[in-house]
């Protein structure tokens, strides 16, 4: 009986608040907003961790280009993107190193661009399968 009576004063109690969710909307309400939060922070967490350590040649700035982005093709993936923004035209190679902790080179990587004045483009770096990618802590990139 004193449940009973318990019960239909919580349920008084949350009426008079002038609430039209019930309790059940409210709880989903509070897990689904946790849920969400936890997908956007997962999704931020590999953003960062595909993101790339890059140390850019000047070489390239005076050329007019800029390398505003550098991601990791995937988990475990052997391969790096570079977004490149250009003000004036250049027609060349770029060349990715990837290096390990130390700085030592373990892979190499060459590709033929195109630039026209105000481009923008990916590069995309492929290298061999034999480097371990899980070694490499960041990338040169310079022009050839």
């Amino acid at each position: 009986m004193k449940k009973g009576i318990c019960l239909v004063a919580v349920m008084l109690a949350l009426t008079a608040c002038g609430e039209d969710r019930s309790l059940s909307q409210k709880a989903g309400s509070a897990i689904s907003g946790t849920a969400t939060d936890f997908v956007a922070g997962l999704g931020e967490g590999v953003d960062k961790r595909m993101s790339l350590k890059l140390d850019v040649d000047p070489s390239v700035a005076g050329n007019g280009m800029t390398v505003t982005l550098g991601k990791s093709r995937g988990m475990g993936s052997k391969d790096a993107s570079v977004y490149v923004v250009a003000t004036k035209p250049y027609k060349g190679a770029f060349m990715a190193r990837a290096l390990d902790e130390a700085g030592t080179e373990i892979g190499r990587s060459r590709v033929d661009v195109d630039f026209a004045a105000d481009g923008a483009q990916y590069v995309n770096f492929t290298f061999n399968e034999e480097m371990d990618s899980q070694l490499v802590r960041s990338y040169a990139l310079s022009l050839r």
